[in-house]
């Protein structure tokens, strides 16, 4: 089921899960796929947050991004083109749906 259809309870536990890999993929410098599908205005408010506070572990990231950035999250989830459980979990992982993307990209000669 797409993001906006889960309860509010699974949509959380979507977000903390997303919230995790786009933290460890922002500390990776590799955003774009997300990037390509995302507001950028939503992305800066949350780079910006998450940049500030860089020195924190991504627990208390994802515990401080819950509390100060969870709409821009949930606006990126749901233009974002994965399915989830109904509790929650995606349907495949976030490196996965990463991959698969990648896959179909063009390669430069």
């Amino acid at each position: 089921m797409a993001y906006k259809a889960l309860s509010v309870d699974a949509q959380k536990q979507a977000r903390v899960d997303f919230m995790n890999f786009y933290i460890r993929q922002l500390r990776s410098d590799n955003l774009e796929v997300i990037s390509a599908k995302a507001d950028d205005e939503d992305m800066a408010n949350i780079n910006h947050l998450l940049e500030e506070n860089q020195y924190l572990t991504i627990d208390k990231l994802v515990e401080l991004a819950e509390q100060m950035v969870s709409s821009q999250f949930d606006a990126i989830l749901n233009s974002l083109d994965i399915k989830y459980h109904d509790d929650g979990t995606a349907s495949s992982s976030w490196n996965d749906w990463m991959e698969k993307i990648h896959q179909g990209l063009p390669v430069e000669d």
